[in-house]
């Protein structure tokens, strides 16, 4: 016999509705007629407390007569792997978040104190190598012309030689 069928015969020999059931177990009518119906199963926890609210021991619930493990054996075990996949998959995502925002958190510091060995493998912050002729006599705000490819591509760039001004800072 079928769990949705043992639950049935169960229920009608106590004498109880689908709705007084659903009440004690904490679900719809809708559940126990699909229970019934065999289109769901319950639960683990469900299952249990079915067992005890009918007075039918799990044995005679789950086992079927015909098929040496009842589809509801199948179902629940198939729910726990499916439960256990997920736990680690969320472990796994939220590691990984965790990660990656304590990268960005430890990137942002160090561009932010200068700390050279932090900016050096940082993938943010772009590094160009320029070439330019400084002269040696000027004091103050000097213009300079740096390239930073081997074709002359470059730009203009203001310098400071000598001491720091107060308008230089």
């Amino acid at each position: 016999m079928e769990l949705g069928q043992a639950l049935k015969l169960q229920r009608e020999a106590l004498g109880l509705t689908q709705q007084v059931l659903a009440d004690q177990l904490h679900v719809t009518r809708q559940t126990v007629s699909r229970w019934e119906n065999g289109s769901t199963y319950p639960n683990l926890d469900t299952l249990v407390e079915l067992s005890d609210r009918l007075q039918i021991s799990l044995d005679k619930l789950l086992k079927s007569d015909e098929v040496p493990v009842a589809p509801v054996v199948h179902q629940i075990s198939r729910d726990v792997q499916l439960k256990r996949r997920y736990l680690r998959g969320l472990i796994v995502t939220v590691s990984l978040i965790v990660l990656l925002g304590g990268l960005i958190v430890l990137l942002s510091w160090g561009h932010r104190n200068q700390i050279a060995a932090i900016d050096r493998v940082n993938p943010f912050l772009t590094t160009k190598l320029g070439y330019g002729v400084l002269p040696t006599k000027v004091t103050g705000m000097t213009d300079t012309y740096v390239s930073d490819d081997p074709f002359g591509k470059g730009s203009w760039l203001k310098f400071y030689s000598g001491q720091p001004t107060k308008t230089a800072r």
